[in-house]
């Protein structure tokens, strides 16, 4: 086995028995180095002598001591051990000598590999940083030959030990892959997480001696000598977390009084930054901690007249605190046995230029009691939302806001439970003994169970003016202890996780507002940059979904790259699949976040998350995700409510959620990449099962509104379970009028999925839904792509019931040629398969296509034609609307008697099938007959029957166009003020519908004015 097996062994053992590195040296009798080097992997071949004494001091058993010992044996010969060194200078080391990784430009490579480790990084970017802007044409091919040049740099001795996958090729990259042994920054952001780690749980000497030795890693300023990487935002932020460190390591180590220990790291960090006001905060306490007082308010009075003359700005609040602290003399002194801290003003540093939420600032400040009073019981008030919503940014900015205008002054707590992280969510008694010892109370005097220090904790705010930010909260019985019962406190939780906490107010936070997200992509990137391209600012809010960690992701991508307009960053955001990994700065991603909260998920509600990505539409119901799981409906009910109860889900009424498009595009890839080796038939077999369901919940819709009129003819033997049922025309039609955009959307997915039967049957199906709504953008959006399926599967019988639908789409719209056009393609196909019942539906849609063009005796040819088919193959409900048809074109002709006589045949066989919709059109075919033929009061009669039919029935188009036509008969009458109205009752459907006949009908209603 390899000294990797010794020293994660190693240091598995000393974790769990609580020890530092520097308590384990103390016990065994080593030095703290030797530890140290053992856990990295630096020592070739340890003694069994040291080793036995290692386990002696961790207390092991026979077992694991014997275990300890044979993985010292085995790790010589040494095994390939890199070290690649970032956190200064950079340096590379294998199996403990040092490596010139080569050239400057491989030295940048492989720095620019080590900053984002374990993650591609683009060709673009690392061609930036290795040639400028001025790169060569060549560049892809010299960055692959460096690659390979450096990795035979890094070849260890013995290949054979080598790690195969060290440098990888990405999709568009290369990836270095090491682990936190072979990385310095990956061990020093170990190190830090075991720091905070151990304070968040109270253990303060652990966490000190955590950020003490990840402080010790650093050997100057990150890659010093690599100008070139300075561009990078990765670089940035290093520095940036490096000073972020160093603060927390001395606000901890001066409260625990060890204020020589951070001294010279505050010296660096107060030099790295002159104007880090919250470094040279803890700089003025470590000195005023060591009896530096002069020096102390000297740093203070420097650093305030720096920000006046180079800011304009005065000291924050929190070196304001301190410099209060130094003149009041209350700086800790070094503590001896049993001393309590007392350090209660633990707010996390409020967001400089905090954007927008003045609506949900107001609402939380409304349960406050007014400024000087109390309320009968403690005020709690709980923010809830999806990951990245910024639920923790509120919560701070508020209770900044309550401490600058003077209340809630005496102490703010602030603790992160953990509810949705790596780490196991904190245990309610770890906080509080945390807090009781922030508190001032001595570790001696915190009780054992957690009844007593909640007790003793509520004791310690009573009457106090106490604010409490409980953050990332994981359920109820995680925060009730942790409340206070003074009515002086105000609490404040955050949650991802809908909470039932007695009497808490509740604060449901949604995405940004447009101009929220707006103005937040200005403060980051730039409002200059903002004001040059506003539209492409817009576009990059809408492809964030306004998430607000995603939109401050994206401003800050773009801040660092100032040759970018919005509009470009647009177009990496909106190409295929890509969203989320450009949604990432440093370690900062969008993906991590939904990470934390994927994991907190049951396998059910895992599975149906991931499935959901591949759901048609912008939403789904009960019943839809239920046929995509492949599980009854009840079940999918209760898995969508912890769905929802985790925010991963948004309901929208009862039985119908969506989800964030982030979310959405997330889920989809989890479904991709978490099914395993069948994973692709999964994902096939799940697409298969919702659109079926769809095909067949539309057809049963539809087939309730249309019972006459159905073209399709589905497989009864495919008909899936837990379809909707519907008992009347108006649940069938709110059914499928709520369903109209997913249903659209499933026609997209069946075809991009391959499932061209179901890509040309939907739409087939939902033609005379879209028909009855004069929805002619999806009629023949959805009808072109049925068209290419039908082709694409061979199917001529599909093929020539799709051309008919379009030609009668087309016709409807005024563009007579290419209705006739595919008309006619549609008979030559159906003639050809010998389709002798759709060759007369053809020809019945060919006859109403030459009615519209004016070819009235070719119409009564083809329809004529028509009927003869149809009275040998079709119902009587189609030869009435061949009748009706036929009735029309003899109108046109001018032959009335006909008209009538052929439309009150029609009249009559509707009124006998009781089809209400089928009605309407018959009255509105005969009234227009009556009219032609001079007789008016007939006319109006069936015309204002039509009108009201076809409004009961939802026909937008056909009662508008019986509108138009009743119109006509009202001038005609006499009556042109009824004209007029009816005229601008139908311009106003056409306006709304988008309908061509709009601007013929104004102009009418222009040459027939009000009168006055």
């Amino acid at each position: 086995m390899s000294k990797a097996g010794l020293s994660s062994s190693l240091r598995e053992f000393r974790e769990r028995a609580g020890l530092t590195q520097q308590d384990l040296a103390d016990r065994a009798g080593l030095s703290v180095g030797g530890v140290r080097d053992l856990e990295q992997g630096r020592v070739a071949a340890p003694r069994p002598a040291t080793l036995r004494r290692l386990a002696s001091a961790l207390g092991l058993s026979a077992g694991e001591t014997s275990r300890l010992i044979r993985l010292g044996r085995h790790a010589h010969p040494p095994a390939y051990g890199l070290r690649v060194q970032v956190l200064g200078p950079l340096a590379v080391l294998v199996n403990g000598v040092g490596v010139d990784p080569g050239s400057a430009k491989q030295r940048t490579l492989l720095a620019a590999l080590a900053l984002r480790p374990n993650a591609p990084v683009h060709l673009d970017t690392l061609v930036e940083v290795m040639w400028g802007r001025q790169s060569p044409d060549s560049a892809a091919a010299l960055v692959q030959n460096h690659v390979s040049r450096l990795r035979q740099r890094l070849r260890a001795p013995q290949p054979t030990t080598q790690p195969d996958r060290l440098l990888v090729a990405t999709g568009g990259g290369y990836q270095l892959t090491v682990n936190d042994e072979q990385l310095d920054l990956l061990e020093f952001r170990r190190l830090v997480r075991r720091a905070r780690g151990a304070h968040r749980d109270g253990d303060l000497a652990s966490a000190y001696e955590w950020y003490r030795q990840a402080t010790g890693l650093w050997r100057g300023a990150p890659l010093a000598d690599l100008a070139s990487l300075r561009i990078l935002p990765e670089a940035a932020a290093l520095d940036r977390e490096r000073q972020s460190v160093v603060v927390e390591y001395a606000h901890l180590a001066t409260g625990l009084g060890q204020h020589n220990q951070v001294l010279p790291l505050l010296r660096q960090a107060t030099d790295a930054d002159p104007l880090d006001e919250a470094a040279h905060a803890q700089l003025i306490l470590a000195l005023a901690g060591t009896g530096q007082q002069a020096e102390a308010l000297r740093v203070f009075e420097a650093l305030r007249r720096r920000l006046a003359d180079e800011l304009g700005a005065d000291p924050g609040p929190a070196l304001a605190a301190a410099h209060r602290r130094v003149l009041r003399q209350e700086v800790t002194r070094p503590a001896g046995t049993g001393t309590a801290v007392s350090a209660h003003r633990q707010l996390p540093p409020d967001i400089a230029g905090f954007t927008g939420r003045e609506a949900e600032l107001s609402t939380l400040s409304a349960a406050l009691p007014a400024a000087g009073e109390t309320g009968s019981t403690v005020v709690i008030s709980t923010i809830e939302g999806m990951a990245g919503v910024g639920k923790t940014r509120l919560a701070v900015h508020l209770a900044h806001q309550l401490v600058k205008s003077g209340r809630y002054v005496d102490i703010q707590l602030y603790v992160d439970l953990h509810g949705h992280a790596d780490e196991p969510p904190a245990d309610p008694a770890t906080v509080l003994a945390s807090f009781l010892y922030l508190l001032g109370v001595p570790g001696a005097q915190i009780p054992d169970g957690l009844d007593a220090r909640a007790a003793l904790y509520r004791d310690r705010l009573h009457g106090r003016h106490a604010l409490v930010l409980l953050d990332n909260a994981a359920s109820d019985d995680q925060v009730l202890p942790l409340l206070p019962a003074s009515t002086t406190s105000l609490v404040l939780v955050t949650s991802r996780r809908v909470l039932a906490l007695d009497g808490a107010h509740t604060l449901n936070l949604d995405v940004f507002t447009a101009r929220d997200a707006h103005a937040l992509l200005g403060r980051v990137a730039g409002e200059h940059r903002v004001a040059a391209d506003p539209a492409g600012a817009r576009r990059v809010a809408d492809l964030c979904g306004r998430l607000p960690l995603a939109v401050v992701l994206a401003a800050h991508r773009l801040r660092s790259r100032p040759a970018w307009t919005f509009s470009d960053l647009a177009a990496r955001l909106d190409a295929e699949g890509n969203r989320l990994g450009e949604l990432a700065v440093g370690n900062r991603q969008i993906r991590a976040v939904f990470d934390l909260s994927f994991r907190a998920l049951d396998p059910a509600g895992q599975r149906l998350f991931r499935l959901l990505g591949l759901h048609p539409g912008d939403d789904f119901t009960v019943d839809s995700a239920a046929a995509l799981v492949g599980v009854p409906p009840s079940m999918a009910r209760q898995t969508l409510e912890r769905l929802g109860d985790e925010h991963l889900v948004t309901p929208i009424t009862a039985d119908r959620y969506r989800l964030h498009d982030l979310l959405r595009e997330y889920a989809g890839a989890r479904a991709s990449l978490d099914d395993g080796a069948d994973g692709a038939d999964r994902i096939d077999a799940a697409v298969g099962r919702i659109l079926t369901w769809y095909l067949y919940a539309a057809e049963a819709a539809v087939r309730r509104l249309f019972p006459y009129n159905m073209e399709v003819v589905l497989d009864e033997r495919a008909r899936p379970p837990h379809l909707p049922v519907f008992d009347t025309d108006e649940q069938a039609f709110g059914w499928i009028t709520a369903e109209q955009s997913t249903l659209v959307a499933a026609v997209n997915s069946a075809f991009g999925h391959g499932r061209y039967d179901i890509a040309w049957r939907l739409p087939a199906v939902l033609r005379l839904y879209f028909d009855r709504r004069s929805n002619w953008h999806d009629w023949l959006g959805t009808s072109r792509i049925a068209l290419d399926a039908a082709r694409r599967t061979d199917d001529r019988a599909g093929e020539a019931l799709i051309l008919s639908g379009l030609g009668l789409g087309y016709g409807q719209l005024g563009q007579t040629e290419k209705s006739v056009d595919c008309l006619t393609r549609s008979l030559e196909i159906r003639r050809a398969v010998g389709d002798r019942r759709g060759e007369g539906r053809t020809l019945n849609n060919l006859g109403i296509a030459y009615g519209r063009q004016g070819r009235f005796h070719e119409a009564i040819d083809h329809l004529t034609a028509a009927l003869e088919i149809r009275r040998d193959t079709a119902s009587q409900y189609d030869q009435s609307m061949t009748l009706g048809n036929l009735g029309r074109a003899y109108s046109g002709a001018g032959q009335h008697r006909e008209a009538i006589r052929c439309l009150s045949q029609a009249l009559e066989v509707r009124r006998r099938l009781a089809d209400p919709a089928g009605v309407a059109s018959a009255l509105f075919n005969l009234g227009e007959a009556l009219l032609h033929a001079g007789q008016h009061r007939q006319a109006l009669i069936r015309l204002y029957e039509a009108r009201d039919l076809f409004h009961q029935k939802h026909c937008r188009g056909f009662e508008a166009e019986t509108l138009e036509v009743l119109g006509d008969g009202l001038l005609r009458s006499g009556e042109p003020v009824q004209a007029r109205d009816c005229w601008q009752q139908a311009l106003d459907i056409f306006d709304t519908l988008g309908h061509p006949r709009a601007e013929g009908l104004r102009a009418r209603l222009a040459q027939h004015p009000a009168h006055r």
